[in-house]
């Protein structure tokens, strides 16, 4: 039997997200500095002080990810596991079909057609939208751009794992 596949988080896949947060903040920062040097209504740079301090803030927390070193997705014998949706082990008997869809500039999602709705704990997963997203009644998308790994990677896995699956292009 193959090692399981453990997937974390790419640093590159935090950090380059995290640049337009951190460079609209700045921008906001210098603005707030130079309408107080100006002599500026205090209300106004403060609004400014404050939308800079929450793109630095949203910058921050995504760039922290890329700190992160611990395992987010898992592939092995017994189906796929996403931490960072419900945490829920996916048998591979109820998978049907997986495809990997590329969107542009990098962007990557692995879709995998199930056998009946995706469990509960990844339905209402309250981290839906950097892990795995039910779409539709069977199918659940899992973002990959972020991790640490290709796309085909996981579907080379995918078919050692689970020959039964459909590979779908």
């Amino acid at each position: 039997m193959a090692a399981p596949l453990e997937i974390r988080n790419s640093a590159s896949g935090k950090i380059l997200p995290a640049l337009g947060p951190f460079i609209i903040g700045g921008i906001f920062g210098f603005g707030a500095l130079q309408g107080m040097a100006s002599g500026a209504d205090g209300g106004h740079v403060l609004w400014i002080a404050l939308l800079g301090l929450a793109c630095l803030g949203l910058g921050a927390s995504i760039a922290r990810g890329a700190f992160d070193t611990s395992v987010k997705v898992t592939l092995d014998g017994r189906g796929f596991r996403d931490t960072r949706a419900g945490d829920v082990l996916v048998p591979w008997n109820k998978v049907r079909s997986v495809r990997l869809a590329a969107g542009g500039k990098g962007a990557a999602m692995l879709n995998f057609e199930l056998t009946e709705e995706p469990p509960d704990a990844i339905r209402y997963s309250s981290a839906n939208a950097f892990g795995l997203m039910p779409f539709g009644k069977t199918t659940v998308h899992m973002e990959i751009s972020s991790l640490d790994v290709h796309g085909q990677d996981m579907v080379d896995a995918v078919k050692t794992f689970a020959p039964h699956v459909v590979v779908r292009r």
